[in-house]
């Protein structure tokens, strides 16, 4: 209601937090360094790009510039020669700011601290600088100009700290129909590997985290699961047809099913993040099921003497409609899932995206290119069995079990 008045001039977004990411944004990335000075150039110059990386958008950083403040260097050398060390002059400093706590006062059994400070007028570091004294090992004073020098400068409201260094996080959200999560995160390692401009110094890393270092670290595991999935799956086939051929005619589908679930995503503004990628996988059993239904009434028609032709004509009209069936029920599914009707189920938008894109191009196409992709891989199948036997002939891919009889 109070963000309502600004509608005229800009449109508010209250972003949901990212479930799988821990509360972060869904890209995160940090630049870790014991040099922040040297972390902070490196993130601008990054910056620069990933504001124009279509894969991106609302590109921020935790950086803030902090209040003016006033740091004391220790000479080391210097400091050393005069037998003076660096707690004993941040000792002297906290005691010359925070003033020092030399007893305790105890009322009721409850004790209170006694803190003693110097006036407000001369907790000033800049202006007492000269003046202030510390002692060394010896116990002897020494003036903190002659170990130390004071300069006013600027430092960071925060400093973060990860595996005994600094860093500063960079964090965006996935634009719609960009090139995804997959494409910013290869752009930025082969920027850090070959640009001149953002080639990491000696003692600077990066590390992806949140969804981003979820879907880095499972990419692989994808991609393994993937081909897996599809060794079983033509190991399957393969021992209940009996070929080595038929499974890849069955197969075939998977890429129809993936070009359709890549393209729903670019449709709907979804980015291959996790769920995309576990639809993917499921998409590989799915899509197979279509085909299994039309290659194996063919084979039962062809069993049972029709010819090929024919039998292919006959499993398209027969089984149309129980693939129609099956596809639109797992379409109809999936829907409640596409749409997200709450917080949580936002987070599985793309898996229902991906299901429902792939499932139908599988549909569609495995109606028209099962059939012919069956027909030249059986004359394909003769063709060598005649190799094999010595006798090469010119061979129509639509060709009835007569003639190959006959042969």
């Amino acid at each position: 209601e109070r963000l309502s008045r600004f509608k005229e001039i800009a449109n508010p977004v209250v972003k949901d937090i990212d479930m799988v990411g821990g509360g972060l944004r869904p890209f995160s990335l940090n630049i870790v360094g014991q040099d922040l000075e040297e972390v902070q150039k490196i993130t601008t110059g990054l910056m620069k790009r990933l504001k124009d990386h279509p894969a991106l958008t609302d590109v921020d950083t935790n950086w803030r510039p902090g209040k003016p403040e006033y740091q004391v260097v220790v000479d080391l050398p210097k400091a050393q020669t005069l037998g003076v060390t660096s707690a004993l002059v941040g000792r002297e400093l906290r005691a010359q700011v925070e003033g020092l706590t030399p007893a305790v006062f105890r009322e009721n059994g409850v004790e209170y601290d006694i803190r003693v400070r110097l006036q407000p007028d001369q907790r000033d570091l800049e202006t007492a600088f000269p003046k202030i004294l510390v002692p060394n090992m010896n116990g002897r004073l020494v003036s903190l100009s002659n170990v130390a020098k004071g300069e006013a400068t600027s430092g960071p409201a925060t400093i973060n700290r990860e595996n005994r260094g600094r860093y500063v996080q960079i964090s965006a959200d996935i634009a719609p129909n960009g090139p995804g999560m997959g494409g910013a995160i290869a752009d930025i390692e082969t920027w850090f590997k070959s640009d001149p401009e953002l080639k990491l110094p000696a003692g600077i890393s990066y590390r992806f985290v949140g969804q981003a270092e979820n879907f880095k670290e499972l990419m692989t595991s994808m991609v393994i699961a993937a081909l897996m999935g599809m060794i079983f799956i033509y190991l399957v086939l393969s021992s209940l047809y009996e070929s080595f051929l038929t499974p890849f005619t069955i197969m075939l589908v998977i890429p129809l099913a993936a070009c359709g679930a890549f393209f729903a995503l670019w449709v709907f503004g979804s980015s291959l993040d996790l769920f995309s990628m576990i639809g993917c996988i499921m998409l590989m059993g799915l899509a197979v099921k279509n085909s299994i239904i039309m290659v194996d009434y063919i084979e039962q028609l062809k069993k049972d003497g029709m010819d090929e032709r024919s039998a292919i004509l006959e499993a398209g009209r027969v089984r149309l409609r129980p693939i129609l069936m099956t596809s639109f029920a797992l379409v109809a599914g999936m829907i409640p899932v596409a749409i997200g009707l709450n917080e949580v189920s936002n987070q599985r938008t793309s898996l229902g995206v991906t299901i429902i894109g792939g499932t139908i191009s599988s549909t569609l196409l495995t109606l028209i290119v099962i059939p012919c992709v069956y027909s030249y891989m059986e004359a394909f199948k003769r063709f060598m069995r005649r190799l094999g036997s010595g006798v090469v002939a010119e061979d129509n891919p639509i060709e009835d079990n007569a003639a190959v009889k006959h042969t």
